[in-house]
């Protein structure tokens, strides 16, 4: 969930309920929305939430073995150690830089409670105005098209009608 950015300003007990509810039904528990929601305390209502959100991602597409497929292909990526300052809370121990300005041990750490640093889908914000960037960027090639042929049509109308021919005009007497 975190790849699709869903803990973003939720509660971890909502996203627990929705996981938990999907690896029930996955695995073969037909555990009821209620009792999931029972066990992690949150309404139903906002299990329901999450997971239509779920629903809604990459991921909520996939079928349970894709979806474990792809966990799996997930790389634990782990940085070269640079040269650089230790910023982290063995700063003062004389521990060694290993990456983002973190030892080992914290970099490890971070990796493992946040998900590291790669991987997962852009942000449901950007995703969303992305969208709507493109879709105006089409819309407006459309109507440049559009009224580059009107312009090409009114041009040739004018050129037949305008063109010198035999023009009579009518004497007056």
């Amino acid at each position: 969930m975190k790849r699709d950015w869903m803990q973003t300003g939720r509660k971890p007990s909502g996203l627990c309920g929705a996981a938990l509810y999907i690896a029930a039904l996955s695995h073969g528990y037909m555990y009821t929305k209620a009792d999931i929601a029972a066990v992690v305390h949150v309404c139903e209502a906002t299990l329901f939430k999450r997971l239509i959100e779920f629903e809604n991602t990459d991921s909520g597409s996939l079928t349970i073995e894709d979806f474990l497929a792809k966990a799996d292909e997930e790389p634990v990526s782990k940085c070269l150690a640079k040269s650089g300052e230790v910023l982290c809370e063995h700063k003062d121990k004389g521990a060694e830089h290993f990456s983002h300005g973190l030892c080992e041990e914290c970099y490890d750490n971070f990796t493992e409670l946040s998900g590291g640093l790669e991987g997962g889908a852009d942000p449901p914000a950007f995703q969303r105005a992305e969208k709507q960037r493109l879709d105006a960027a089409k819309r407006a090639k459309e109507a440049a098209v559009d009224e580059a042929i009107c312009e090409l049509h009114n041009s040739d109308f004018e050129d037949n009608i305008m063109s010198p021919g035999k023009v009579t005009v009518p004497e007056h007497t």
